[in-house]
């Protein structure tokens, strides 16, 4: 998500105040503190997608607490380097830095970044085409997550497995993890996964046939993305929505959303698929329905 200026201004004001600091800590601290330091501004930059800067700091940040002996921040710095290469697509080093942090958090016995690493590893992999090896990698940070108790993070990574269920056609597996997933989210006040949690529900239902119970999924994802102004996941929810409607011979509400994604679709350029939904219209009209 792009950043307003506002928030760019005051990483920036952060960012300027951060490398004062670190002139100072660098006359008066240890390696450890410099570390610290060079982290922060490391973590600074990647918020600004100056990853090349990050890369740079997160380096010397390594330096220092492999000085220092800081296994702690050796893993910091090693995370922020994995994610730095997978900024810049280089997937197998990524794996590389953040292998070694989960090493580090292992030893460290510190399970929620030992799981962090683990489901990094899995996008990486993911990214990679290995998408058994992700799977496996995200199974692992799920039962560190469940272990940990940290509901937000076991529905990303139920949402992540789902997914590759999905790709690999098997819906009624994707389905158990989706509808596993929803009730954590909708303890939390994060709109966004829930709504891609709903959307993804609805589409594995109707895919295994179940259309009645995939359209409150899909209305319900469809007004989440409306709120948040996101037309082209709204699209294909309503899209999706329309498409079980008229499974369920519900033509008021199928012809309804089919009249409400026609703009999202024009607004984003896609004359394909705006042809396709005034085809069905048109389809319609001519049976009366």
């Amino acid at each position: 998500m792009s950043l307003s200026d506002t928030e760019r201004a005051h990483i920036q004001e952060a960012l300027k105040n951060q490398r004062n600091a670190l002139a100072v800590t660098r006359i008066t601290g240890d390696p450890a503190e410099i570390g610290k330091g060079l982290v922060h501004l490391a973590e600074l930059h990647g918020m600004l997608e100056d990853h090349a800067e990050s890369r740079r700091h997160y380096e010397e940040a390594l330096g220092c607490f492999q000085t220092a002996g800081d296994k702690y921040g050796q893993a910091q710095a090693l995370f922020g380097l994995g994610v730095v290469s997978a900024n810049f697509e280089d997937h197998r080093h990524a794996i590389e830095h953040i292998s070694g942090a989960t090493a580090l958090f292992n030893e460290l016995k510190d399970q929620e970044n030992e799981a962090l690493c683990r489901a990094a590893i899995g996008e990486s992999l993911r990214s990679l085409g290995h998408t058994k090896a992700a799977e496996e990698k995200y199974q692992e940070a799920l039962l560190l997550y469940r272990q940990a108790k940290n509901g937000p993070r076991i529905a990303q990574l139920l949402l992540d497995i789902g997914d590759i269920r999905m790709e690999a056609g098997e819906y009624e597996a994707a389905r158990k993890r989706f509808s596993e997933a929803l009730p954590l989210l909708e303890k939390e006040e994060d709109p966004e996964p829930l709504a891609l949690c709903r959307l993804l529900l609805g589409e594995a239902e109707g895919l295994l046939g179940n259309h009645e119970a995939a359209r409150p999924h899909l209305h319900t994802a469809a007004e989440l993305y409306e709120q948040l102004h996101d037309h082209a996941y709204e699209a294909r929810a309503r899209w999706d929505l329309s498409i079980a409607c008229t499974f369920v011979q519900d033509w008021k509400t199928a012809r309804a959303e089919l009249e409400a994604v026609i703009p999202l679709f024009e607004e984003q350029g896609r004359a394909d698929d705006v042809a396709k939904a005034r085809k069905v219209l048109a389809h319609f009209d001519a049976r009366g329905v």
